[in-house]
Protein backbone atom coordinates (compact mmCIF):
# COMPACT_ATOMS: atom_id res chain seq x y z
CA UNK A 1 0.00 0.00 0.00
CA UNK A 2 1.55 3.17 -1.22
CA UNK A 3 0.49 6.61 -0.05
CA UNK A 4 0.39 9.30 -2.41
CA UNK A 5 2.37 11.88 -0.55
CA UNK A 6 1.87 14.96 -2.99
CA UNK A 7 -2.49 14.32 -2.28
CA UNK A 8 -1.94 14.07 1.13
CA UNK A 9 0.50 17.03 1.64
CA UNK A 10 -1.73 19.16 -0.66
CA UNK A 11 -5.18 18.17 1.30
CA UNK A 12 -3.12 18.29 4.89
CA UNK A 13 -1.60 21.71 3.79
CA UNK A 14 -5.47 22.77 3.15
CA UNK A 15 -6.69 21.71 5.96
CA UNK A 16 -3.99 23.28 8.35
CA UNK A 17 -4.20 26.66 6.48
CA UNK A 18 -8.18 26.20 7.31
CA UNK A 19 -7.58 25.40 10.46
CA UNK A 20 -4.70 28.11 11.32
CA UNK A 21 -7.07 31.14 9.82
CA UNK A 22 -9.91 29.87 12.13
CA UNK A 23 -7.88 29.66 15.64
CA UNK A 24 -5.98 32.95 14.76
CA UNK A 25 -9.29 34.38 14.25
CA UNK A 26 -10.32 33.26 17.34
CA UNK A 27 -7.44 34.16 19.32
CA UNK A 28 -8.00 37.35 18.11
CA UNK A 29 -11.73 37.37 19.32
CA UNK A 30 -11.31 35.40 22.43
CA UNK A 31 -9.74 36.87 25.70
CA UNK A 32 -6.32 36.30 26.20
CA UNK A 33 -6.32 33.77 28.46
CA UNK A 34 -8.52 31.08 25.96
CA UNK A 35 -5.31 30.88 24.03
CA UNK A 36 -1.73 29.08 25.03
CA UNK A 37 1.23 31.13 24.98
CA UNK A 38 2.48 29.47 21.79
CA UNK A 39 -1.04 28.89 19.83
CA UNK A 40 1.01 29.81 16.53
CA UNK A 41 3.17 26.97 16.95
CA UNK A 42 0.26 24.17 17.50
CA UNK A 43 -0.76 23.75 14.02
CA UNK A 44 2.38 23.73 12.30
CA UNK A 45 3.68 21.29 14.99
CA UNK A 46 1.23 18.93 14.12
CA UNK A 47 1.59 19.78 10.86
CA UNK A 48 5.32 18.90 10.61
CA UNK A 49 4.77 15.56 12.04
CA UNK A 50 2.02 14.13 10.46
CA UNK A 51 3.87 15.22 7.46
CA UNK A 52 7.14 13.72 8.97
CA UNK A 53 5.41 10.23 9.50
CA UNK A 54 3.78 10.12 6.56
CA UNK A 55 7.10 10.43 4.53
CA UNK A 56 8.81 7.63 6.80
CA UNK A 57 6.00 5.24 6.55
CA UNK A 58 6.34 5.73 2.48
CA UNK A 59 9.63 4.84 2.69
CA UNK A 60 9.50 2.53 4.80
CA UNK A 61 6.76 0.37 3.13
CA UNK A 62 7.58 1.99 -0.32
CA UNK A 63 4.26 0.58 -2.03
CA UNK A 64 5.19 -3.07 -0.82
CA UNK A 65 2.92 -5.74 1.07
CA UNK A 66 -0.13 -4.78 2.98
CA UNK A 67 1.58 -6.61 5.79
CA UNK A 68 4.46 -4.41 6.24
CA UNK A 69 2.37 -1.47 5.65
CA UNK A 70 0.17 -2.30 8.89
CA UNK A 71 3.22 -3.23 10.96
CA UNK A 72 4.85 -0.21 10.15
CA UNK A 73 1.68 2.17 10.59
CA UNK A 74 1.05 0.95 13.83
CA UNK A 75 4.71 1.20 14.85
CA UNK A 76 4.64 5.00 13.58
CA UNK A 77 1.02 5.99 14.95
CA UNK A 78 2.65 4.60 18.34
CA UNK A 79 5.35 6.60 18.78
CA UNK A 80 3.92 9.50 17.24
CA UNK A 81 1.24 9.23 20.34
CA UNK A 82 4.28 8.74 22.62
CA UNK A 83 5.78 12.24 21.12
CA UNK A 84 2.12 14.01 21.62
CA UNK A 85 1.98 12.71 25.42
CA UNK A 86 5.53 13.89 25.87
CA UNK A 87 4.98 17.53 24.47
CA UNK A 88 2.05 18.38 26.55
CA UNK A 89 3.66 16.59 30.25
CA UNK A 90 6.63 19.13 29.25
CA UNK A 91 4.70 21.84 28.35
CA UNK A 92 2.39 21.15 31.69
CA UNK A 93 5.75 20.98 33.65
CA UNK A 94 6.93 23.92 31.73
CA UNK A 95 4.01 26.36 32.20
CA UNK A 96 1.63 25.26 35.09
CA UNK A 97 -0.19 28.50 34.63
CA UNK A 98 -1.20 28.07 30.91
CA UNK A 99 -1.39 23.89 30.92
CA UNK A 100 -4.77 23.53 30.82
CA UNK A 101 -5.78 25.58 27.89
CA UNK A 102 -2.77 23.91 26.13
CA UNK A 103 -3.83 20.92 26.76
CA UNK A 104 -7.29 21.51 25.79
CA UNK A 105 -6.03 23.14 21.91
CA UNK A 106 -3.77 20.64 21.52
CA UNK A 107 -6.74 18.42 21.78
CA UNK A 108 -8.69 19.43 19.78
CA UNK A 109 -6.38 19.92 17.05
CA UNK A 110 -5.11 16.46 17.63
CA UNK A 111 -8.77 15.05 16.89
CA UNK A 112 -8.98 17.04 13.60
CA UNK A 113 -5.13 15.90 12.14
CA UNK A 114 -5.98 11.95 13.56
CA UNK A 115 -9.61 12.37 11.84
CA UNK A 116 -8.02 13.86 8.48
CA UNK A 117 -5.71 11.05 8.82
CA UNK A 118 -8.16 8.20 9.37
CA UNK A 119 -10.36 9.41 6.49
CA UNK A 120 -7.65 9.96 3.95
CA UNK A 121 -6.20 6.37 4.95
CA UNK A 122 -9.99 4.88 4.39
CA UNK A 123 -10.17 6.55 1.23
CA UNK A 124 -6.89 4.96 -0.39
CA UNK A 125 -7.88 1.57 1.71
CA UNK A 126 -11.07 1.22 -0.06
CA UNK A 127 -9.53 1.92 -3.22
CA UNK A 128 -7.96 -1.12 -3.71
Amino acid sequence: MAINLTSFARQLTIMAGILFFLYYVFHLVMPQNYTPFLYWAVIPYFYIVVMGSKYVLNVLTGGRKRGKFDVHFVNITMIRFLLYVSVVLIYAFLRPEDAIVFIITFFVFYFFFTLFEVVFLYRDLKKE
